[in-house]
């Protein structure tokens, strides 16, 4: 795995980002600490907004429950 160094002199993209920072920073836009809090929100968003299928094990318990509710579904209620 390439150290954050090495991206920076290989990858184009990965440059662009830093450099950007960089200029923010170097312009009073934002500080060091502001950065890191937005980097690190950038990925809490980026992961609240990607859908993962979850996986269910079957277990008795929620089939049992889902019985329960179907049961209830079907009753006439007042």
């Amino acid at each position: 795995m390439k150290t954050p160094r090495e991206r920076y002199h290989n990858d184009i993209m990965f440059r662009s980002l830093v450099d950007t920072m960089v200029a923010n920073i170097n312009q009073c836009n934002y500080t060091p600490s502001e950065m890191r809090e937005a980097a690190l929100l950038a990925s809490i968003i980026y992961e609240e907004l990607t859908v993962r299928p979850m996986m269910l094990l079957p277990n008795a318990d929620i089939n049992q429950a889902f019985e329960v509710l179907e049961s209830w579904k079907d009753k006439p209620h007042l």
